[in-house]
């Protein structure tokens, strides 16, 4: 198996994962996805408006509405006015997010972690500078 096979092999069970954990919390696979990039922004520090989501799945204005209406009627986001920009509102993940997600993903961790782990420091090296490049060039596409 080639390289870009493995990582088409490694991507499709990491989305069948996601598919998975969204199921178990009600959540279709744009939801997950919106709630974990709404959920690691807050942990930064980072404000989190719904331009930021539009751009992060790369859906339309009107989808991303609809799906923040989701997860607010969900209980996992709150809006509020926002605190820089005041014609628009910051999306915050309400802590049952995290409580509802927070274990789902810590196992997940665990697991990857432990598989990680049975890695040398040279192999370790080798993927993180392979993996930096492929996220480069996937940032760049299309944009």
């Amino acid at each position: 198996m080639s390289v870009i096979e493995a990582l088409q092999v490694y991507r499709g069970a990491e989305a069948a994962m996601r598919r998975r954990t969204g199921t178990a919390m009600g959540l279709n696979e744009n939801d997950l996805l919106a709630l974990r990039f709404i959920l690691d922004q807050h942990e930064a520090g980072r404000v989190v408006a719904s331009k930021d989501v539009t751009r992060y799945l790369g859906i339309s204005s009107a989808s991303t509405t609809v799906l923040l209406r989701r997860l607010e009627d969900g209980g996992h986001i709150v809006r509020r006015a926002s605190t820089i920009d005041k014609r628009s509102a910051e999306i915050i993940p309400t802590p049952s997010a995290s409580d509802d997600t927070g274990p789902l993903i810590a196992s997940a961790l665990r697991q990857m972690s432990g598989a990680a782990e049975r890695l040398t420091e040279e192999e370790s090296r080798i993927i993180v500078k392979f993996l930096t490049a492929m996220r480069e060039t996937v940032d760049g596409i299309g944009a």
